[in-house]
């Protein structure tokens, strides 16, 4: 390739960078001087110069499972020990064609045996 490929019709190179080809914009916008908007201080106050207690931050935990997921998880495992050690005499929580109910009416509960 011989000619430079940012060069158009033949006449200097061309960039989004350069300040000919900018877009013209407004002034700038104004800018609020913020030194010295504490307001007068009172050169004779005399507050708390001791180091402040401050309470620990409660933090809540964040966890990965809503509850509902961790309920379903725990089901799921027990069945599976159920099904594994013998115990497993009752419907599943997952066979859904058992738990099929009207809207009008509530879920059936879930009765693992226990």
């Amino acid at each position: 390739m011989d000619k430079d490929p940012r060069v158009w019709l033949d006449k200097e190179p061309v960039s989004h960078m350069d300040p000919k080809y900018l877009k013209k914009t407004s002034a700038p916008p104004m800018k609020m001087d913020t030194q010295g908007m504490s307001g007068p201080a009172d050169p004779n106050y005399k507050g708390p110069t001791g180091k402040e207690e401050y309470k620990p931050a409660i933090v809540t935990p964040k966890r990965l499972h809503t509850h509902q997921m961790v309920k379903e998880l725990k089901i799921i495992i027990n069945e599976v020990l159920d099904e594994r050690e013998g115990k497993f005499d009752y419907i599943s929580y997952f066979d859904t064609d058992k738990y099929k109910h009207t809207v009008l009416e509530e879920e059936p509960p879930y009765r693992p045996s226990v």
